[in-house]
């Protein structure tokens, strides 16, 4: 008797085929495998979909900055650098933090009707969805069932630290980061493998590109890092891997990845080529010891629970404990699945997800590590943005489980089925962790309104200031303030008449450094106690500034004026944003216009 040997799947199976014919049974079949996942997004989204609650501090906030560039882009057609509120005009926001998809949002909430509350909520269910669709079509790609793909998905967005970064921090732009990492790997993965560009799988890897590289900054840093390093692991270890390369592969991976990178290149820049000069990274060595200090937040007791511990801070209730069950099951499951050695490219695998896991929990409970890492990764400011990696890793290992034991027919496979009541706990765990969030009362309404206070955590911001700037104290008299009213800023730019005698100075509500804002009529020498620019009053010269005598005594009349400055990373960053949207545009129509008669062709057999 020959008894059939089972081998473990390649790697090289990275694309499904095209389904025939579609029966009854099949189309039930895929409205359950859509409508399942919606139905539980809706389910952990349901205080952002059906209550006008503000959530969380952080939560209105980027609620606030969203409407503000959709009205910029509402009067100037473009979107701005600068945020202009009550508090300060010309304030470099979008310059240093997450400019592209404050853009998106914006513009979406345009596209709406004007509807901010309606984009941002729309912008969570996305990133729910590029989470949970990422995963889903990884798992395709490797083999698995309609079902077993499921599981790294859920595994994901069930987890304690996704739910917290949605309800208590309410880190927006951080989130859609992290959660357009999957959907990035699988469209990268897919075209990297197909014979020629198809247009779905190429506007999916151009989209989550343009969203990744241009949201969070530290997530880009250590997001891009960690998929880099996994990559070569992958590239090393795993022989079968190399032959993805071929040049025409990476090539039209290239072709999208990078113009799409380069869609965030107006602020991005700017952000590179001034960020060092900015007060928030001159609070460097602050950040390190708030490190330290946060590192009780991630101790074994907070991560290996089965009860979804929260803590009360300041932000909210935090609850940063690990899939524990989760983890449980893979431990048990890795000597199971590797009992026939490292010899297979899915037995490699699952170790390299296993290790990079361990790693990532490592560095995550050491700040000595994170600290001796260069200045871009060291100033994390809060240890728990890590766990988010944990998590990929941790899904990643589950996905590699169900791909080896697929190929076995013993107690590995049958282990596997232990799977589902453990992903039930999670989602149930997920339901009662996003309803017990106390929702703060409130009208998100009162935050997109031109009557809109600033909470007072933007009140004399300083963040993006420049720190070349010294702060001016007053002694004596208040100086003269001269403020541009938030109206009178059209595209930037706004002038104010002032009778000040050369040399004065006097206070402004201007926000930005002179990196970033031009004024003719005087320089910027300071910052006052407020966190806006000080100004000394220039003499008027040839026809920069109008002056007319007043009488004897009687201070000069100047033409004072602001406007956006244009230095080298703002010029060249907005031709490369413009040239790479523009080319993003049309590779896309071309590859639609080429895949029309494809699909033609599939619908008629």
């Amino acid at each position: 008797m020959v008894r059939a040997v089972q081998r473990e799947p390649s790697l090289s199976r990275l694309a499904i085929g095209p389904v025939r014919r579609v029966s009854i049974g099949h189309a039930s079949r895929a409205a359950l495998l859509v409508g399942a996942p919606a139905l539980l997004i809706g389910v952990l989204a349901w205080p952002l979909l059906f209550t006008d609650a503000t959530l969380n501090g952080d939560w209105t906030h980027h609620l606030w900055l969203i409407w503000h560039q959709s009205q910029s882009i509402r009067f100037d057609h473009h979107p701005s650098l600068f945020l202009d509120y009550s508090h300060a005009v010309l304030y470099p926001q979008y310059a240093f933090y997450g400019g592209t998809i404050y853009a998106i949002a914006g513009t979406l909430s345009l596209l709406l009707g004007e509807a901010p509350i309606a984009a941002y909520v729309s912008t969570y269910l996305m990133g729910f969805a590029a989470a949970y669709g990422g995963w889903y079509w990884l798992g395709r790609m490797a083999g698995l069932g309609r079902w077993r793909a499921q599981a790294p998905g859920l595994v994901f967005i069930t987890s304690s630290y996704y739910i917290t970064l949605i309800y208590a921090r309410g880190d927006w732009p951080e989130f859609i980061a992290v959660s357009v990492i999957p959907l990035l790997i699988a469209s990268g993965l897919s075209v990297l493998r197909a014979e020629q560009l198809r247009p779905w799988p190429s506007l999916a890897l151009a989209a989550s590109a343009v969203v990744f590289g241009g949201a969070h900054s530290l997530t880009i840093v250590w997001g891009s890092t960690v998929m880099v390093l996994t990559g070569l692991m992958v590239l090393a270890c795993i022989p079968q891997t190399r032959g993805w390369l071929k040049p025409r592969a990476v090539l039209r991976v290239a072709a999208l990845v990078v113009p799409a990178l380069l869609v965030s290149a107006w602020f991005l820049l700017p952000t590179i080529a001034y960020e060092t000069h900015t007060a928030i990274s001159h609070r460097y060595p602050f950040w390190r010891l708030l490190l330290r200090d946060d590192m009780f937040m991630v101790a074994a007791p907070k991560l290996f629970t089965l009860s979804r511990a929260s803590f009360i801070l300041p932000g909210g209730d935090f609850a940063l404990s690990l899939p524990v069950l989760v983890i449980g099951w893979v431990l048990v499951s890795l000597p199971m699945s590797l009992r026939k050695g490292l010899r297979g490219p899915w037995a490699r695998m699952l170790v390299i997800c296993a290790g990079v896991t361990v790693l990532m929990t490592i560095v995550m409970t050491h700040a000595g590590i994170i600290l001796a890492l260069p200045r871009p990764y060291a100033i994390l400011q809060f240890v728990y943005r890590l766990e988010s990696y944990v998590l990929l890793g941790l899904s990643a290992t589950v996905l590699a489980v169900l791909v080896l034991a697929q190929s076995d027919n013993g107690r590995t496979r049958i282990w596997t089925y232990m799977l589902a009541p453990i992903l039930l706990v999670g989602v149930v765990g997920a339901i009662q962790q996003t309803d017990a969030y106390p929702h703060q009362s409130g009208s998100r309404q009162t935050y997109t309104r031109p009557s809109a206070t600033p909470t007072p955590r933007e009140e004399g911001w300083t963040d993006y200031q420049d720190s070349n700037l010294g702060f001016l104290p007053y002694r004596g008299a208040r100086p003269q303030e001269i403020d541009f009213p938030v109206a009178s800023v059209h595209d930037g730019r706004a002038s104010k008449v002032i009778h000040v005698q050369p040399g004065h100075v006097v206070y402004s509500n201007i926000g930005g450094g002179p990196e970033l804002v031009h004024v003719t009529g005087a320089r910027i020498i300071g910052i006052s106690l407020e966190g806006n620019d000080v100004l000394e009053i220039e003499p008027s010269s040839g026809g920069s500034a109008k002056t007319a005598a007043n009488g004897r005594g009687s201070p000069p009349t100047e033409v004072l004026s602001i406007s956006p400055a244009n230095g080298l990373p703002v010029v060249l960053g907005r031709l490369l944003s413009i040239g790479a949207v523009i080319f993003l545009i049309c590779e896309l129509i071309v590859l639609a216009i080429r895949g029309a008669p494809l699909r033609r062709a599939r619908h008629a057999e």
